[in-house]
């Protein structure tokens, strides 16, 4: 029995030993793979940075960021592109996921952190990193990033009476109003302010004052309200108007609508948001447009087509003109004989014919006689080319469903139903640049309503196909379409 005893408690003994080895195997094994982890997580990889809270246009306009490491070589900023998807270095960078970087826009080459920037006007939108997260895979780390913004945006947006009033120039003043500051970008901190000098102007000049573009200003923040003084030189006359801003606080939006009435300058409305998308600054127009152009739907031009692109460039003088619609309109009875009064009515299309086919001359009697070099008086409905100024007289006097009802399709404030004389212009123009036609571009075919009257109850409409204008057209029983020209 003794024996037995000792035995028993030989193998319990014997156990227990081969459980402490696992148990310190385990142990071990734990400690190694933290320390391999741990090893592994600290390995210098090529770093990306990935931006939250913004839209895929808002980071394709942002573009570049400014990236500071700590024990960066050379020891400044590095530029980090958007690819379409994240912010990757120009020149390689290594990092592992203790990385802490600080994170700017716009790029400034050479920039330390504690780099302190003098800025004014025009500020654009300036910007400072959060680091919300970091993490490592088995070939890159990743940050991912909030962008905030460190100055105040406020938004004019100008509309007038007039089609085609051009703006010289928009300037604001103000207490509440600064753009002169001292800037710690990579720390996204405000060192101090500067003394102003003068006013802000707007960087859009000379510009069509109903071409939808919006004035922009970045401002240095502030948290009281103030008084603001906007002034306008318009058609060469000078307007102002003085209202109260509510706090300019960092990151928000205060926009304000203003509109030119009778030679007066009113604020029509106002809004403030806590937070905007970022957009670039508008460029101010150039001398440089060319027949051929688009002009986009935001208002501004570009020599390319895409997307956002509304009309074409038919006429120009280098910075100002006239733009076709790339598409087709319906009229849908938009003004009837109430809402269809212009204030010219023209008896003839040229003088002699209320109707017929125009273009080379012909012996016909019943054919109108029309190039784009013959220049009828504007008594005649093909001597008066300016359809904005008869638009204009039938949205004077449209009824609220009807100026609702185009309001909704014009896309832009400066788009205006053609007279006959710029529709006949438009066909030659056509004819003349047919094989170089804009891809996009629907060519008008059948008949088409302009803003020529030739009567109480009747207006001119073009055959596009036929080259033929009539001026029997009823006000009242009129279903055509209608191709938009577009000032700018």
């Amino acid at each position: 029995m003794r024996h037995c005893g000792l035995i028993l408690f030989l193998a319990l003994f014997l156990a227990g030993c081969s459980g402490n080895t696992r148990n310190g195997d385990a142990l071990s094994a734990h400690q190694t793979a933290e320390k391999v982890k741990d090893s592994w997580s600290k390995m210098s990889k090529p770093i990306e940075i990935e931006v939250t809270g913004r839209t895929k246009d808002e980071l394709e306009a942002i573009g570049s960021l400014a990236v500071w490491l700590d024990g960066m070589e050379g020891g400044k900023a590095v530029e980090f592109r958007f690819d379409g998807k994240v912010f990757k270095p120009t020149v390689p960078v290594l990092a592992d996921s203790t990385v802490l970087p600080l994170v700017c826009y716009p790029f400034l080459p050479s920039l330390h952190p504690a780099d302190t920037v003098a800025v004014s006007h025009p500020l654009g939108e300036r910007l400072a990193g959060q680091i919300q997260s970091v993490t490592q895979t088995n070939d890159k780390t990743k940050i991912t990033m909030k962008l905030e913004e460190l100055t105040a945006l406020l938004r004019l947006i100008l509309k007038s009476d007039n089609i085609s009033d051009v703006m010289q120039i928009l300037e604001i003043q103000g207490d509440c109003v600064s753009t002169a500051a001292f800037l710690i970008p990579l720390k996204g901190k405000l060192a101090g302010t500067r003394a102003d000098a003068g006013n802000v102007c707007s960087p859009n000049k000379d510009c069509l004052l109903n071409n939808g573009i919006p004035h922009d200003f970045n401002l240095i923040p502030t948290e009281d309200s103030g008084e603001i003084q906007i002034f306008l030189k318009v058609n060469g006359k000078k307007l102002s108007i003085s209202t109260t801003l509510p706090p300019l606080r960092r990151g928000s939006i205060t926009e304000l609508r203003l509109h030119v009435s009778d030679g007066k300058l009113s604020v029509g409305s106002s809004w403030v948001d806590t937070k905007h998308p970022f957009e670039k600054p508008s460029v101010s127009g150039t001398d440089s447009v060319r027949i051929g152009h688009f002009l986009q739907r935001d208002g501004t031009l570009t020599s390319k087509f895409d997307e956002n692109t509304l009309a074409w460039v038919i006429l120009t003088d280098g910075r100002h003109g006239k733009a076709v619609a790339m598409d087709d309109n319906s009229t849908s009875n938009w003004f009837r004989k109430k809402s269809f009064r212009t204030g010219h009515i023209f008896d003839t299309a040229d003088g002699k014919l209320r109707e017929g086919y125009f273009g080379q001359p012909q012996e016909d009697e019943e054919h109108i006689v029309f190039s784009p070099r013959i220049r009828y008086p504007g008594s005649c409905a093909l001597g008066f080319d300016d359809g904005a100024a008869l638009t204009q007289g039938i949205l004077r006097h449209a009824d609220s469903h009807a100026l609702k009802n185009f309001q909704d399709k014009r896309v832009l404030p400066s788009a205006y139903i053609p007279s006959l004389a710029e529709m006949a212009r438009l066909a030659y123009h056509l004819e003349k640049h047919k094989d170089s036609m804009p891809a996009f571009f629907k060519m008008p075919e059948g008949i088409y309503a302009t803003s020529s009257e030739s009567g109480e109850d009747t207006f001119y409409s073009i055959d596009m196909t036929e080259w033929f204008v009539t001026a029997y057209n009823s006000k009242e029983h009129s279903d055509m379409k209608t191709r938009l020209f577009y000032l700018f």
